[in-house]
């Protein structure tokens, strides 16, 4: 479940975005003046209204943002943020310079997660204790990635808001708290979209006081997505596609770990153990029957003598 720990996004982008936000926009002049990396960065295209992402889902651009192709969002996330390749990743929303989103959120990163197919019962039994410990495995590798190349690392990762699933539209919501030192933290709400073959993933960075916005904003984002027809959530087939597989230990190791859970476990031991009992006894006593029945029947004989 890679994406599923989908954070790549969060180093660089709340100092980088905001310090060229405007770059592009005010003449040749000043653009001859940058130094490469700005170049590159003031020569992005953006994208508004209906665009077709890679994988042929539409994505309808909220008003106030801007969309960045997964070429050029590949270009910016990662050889100037420096942050870890995504295989998934499908492109970038950023809020639009001087626009109200600008100040409440940094941006949204757009992947694509091909788990496997996570059905309702799954995402509604899922363990999000063992989840949770399961990312900050995770995270112990990004931050190793992160040291050898002098970038900043996580302390911590904690839930910001108790993990929800929505059957309305098979929607999971995890919002995560990143601390980043000992006084700098970001917060990562990502809004996973289950489809037929995972789940289209959509991460987003803001600071740790927008929370409530971004409560409002995620779940509106379903609105902007559109699936195509095979994709949806509704056309798994479930004799040709494959099954969500890390669910199954999440699920395993959750159930050992509730409390209900063990008690079950025990009970049914118990269980176990009396009807095995049972059945012992009854066969130790149909054997006796048996015998009684195939032993022959002894004779009164009458002793002459006694006449």
């Amino acid at each position: 479940m890679r994406k599923a720990f989908a954070y790549c996004i969060f180093t660089c982008i709340v100092f980088i975005s905001r310090a060229f936000a405007g770059v592009g926009e005010e003449g040749l002049d000043r653009y001859d003046s940058l130094g490469p990396e700005d170049r590159l960065h003031a020569s992005f295209t953006y994208q508004e209204g209906k665009v077709v992402l890679n994988n042929g889902v539409v994505l309808s651009v909220p008003e106030g943002y801007r969309f960045l192709n997964a070429v050029q969002g590949r270009t910016l996330v990662e050889r100037l943020w420096g942050n870890p390749q995504n295989p998934g990743f499908l492109g970038l929303l950023l809020p639009k310079p001087g626009s109200r989103a600008e100040s409440n959120l940094f941006g949204i990163e757009i992947s694509m997660d091909e788990s496997g197919y996570l059905s309702q019962p799954e995402a509604r039994q899922l363990n999000y204790n063992v989840l949770m410990q399961k990312m900050q495995q995770h995270l112990v590798q990004e931050n190793n990635w992160r040291s050898r190349r002098g970038l900043n690392t996580v302390t911590d990762m904690y839930w910001a808001l108790p993990p929800v699933y929505h059957e309305t539209d098979n929607t999971l919501h995890l919002a995560r708290m990143l601390q980043l030192g000992k006084n700098a933290a970001v917060l990562n709400y990502e809004l996973r979209i289950l489809t037929r073959t995972g789940a289209l993933c959509l991460t987003a960075v803001a600071n740790t006081g927008q929370l409530e916005q971004l409560q409002a904003l995620m779940p509106a984002m379903c609105a902007h997505v559109h699936l195509p027809i095979g994709q949806r959530y509704l056309d798994f087939n479930p004799h040709t596609d494959r099954m969500a597989a890390w669910t199954e230990k999440v699920l395993r190791m959750g159930e050992l770990l509730e409390v209900r859970h063990i008690f079950q476990e025990v009970l049914n031991t118990w269980l176990f153990v009396v009807v095995s009992l049972l059945m012992i006894l009854f066969i130790y006593v149909m054997q006796y029957i048996h015998r009684r029945r195939e032993m022959p029947k002894q004779l009164f004989r009458v002793d002459e003598r006694l006449n």
